[in-house]
């Protein structure tokens, strides 16, 4: 049977599959080699107990948290999705997404993909060059990495993101407002009556 040697070797999917899996049990263990081995369980429910075991005992390094060392960028075919330091490199749909998924907060393993899709701006290999995400683009782009990006790189990566931007949303709240402020007080300059003199 083949199975994930390590965090690398699993996916978004299979990640969130294995989160709904909450207890300890011998039922779910039965579950979580069928997800990580791509079997039905059927199968896996017919193996040997020691044949079991001896899979789980694989699956050791799941005991500690995934980690990654390089979350600037993840590339799928010839696109290289580079991942948002802040908030300004982001279009305004997708600024408008992340801070409404990142509102679900019992909710962010099952969106992860939809998140990490949301974080990115994707430019062509060869020739190099920044592509839009189109908003339409968003459903396509977030499917691929909910089936192909490691979920080593996307928890480093949401994790980063997540206790960065409660504080980003507040600088940009307060820019907003003070930008509306302005605009308001143009727009109130612009249709005052004229001052008799």
């Amino acid at each position: 049977m083949k199975l994930p040697k390590n965090w690398n070797e699993i996916n978004i999917a299979q990640f969130q599959e294995l989160q709904l899996l909450t207890e300890p049990s011998f039922d779910n263990q039965l579950k979580t080699l069928s997800i990580l081995s791509n079997k039905k369980l059927d199968t896996i429910e017919e193996m040997r107990i020691v044949d079991i075991t001896s899979a789980l005992a694989k699956l050791a390094f799941m005991a500690e948290l995934p980690t990654a060392k390089n979350v600037g960028s993840f590339r799928i075919g010839n696109t290289l999705y580079k991942f948002a330091a802040n908030q300004h490199h982001l279009q305004a749909h997708q600024f408008i997404m992340v801070q409404d998924l990142f509102a679900e907060k019992d909710k962010w393993v099952q969106n992860l993909h939809m998140i990490m899709a949301a974080l990115c701006v994707p430019y062509r290999i060869f020739p190099p060059k920044r592509k839009e995400v189109k908003t339409d683009d968003f459903e396509k782009i977030a499917a691929q990495f909910r089936e192909k990006m490691p979920i080593s790189f996307a928890y480093a990566y949401t994790l980063f993101f997540s206790l960065c931007l409660p504080e980003l949303l507040e600088a940009t709240q307060v820019f907003l407002e003070q930008e509306v402020a302005k605009l308001k007080k143009i727009a109130e300059e612009k249709t005052a009556p004229p001052s008799v003199g």
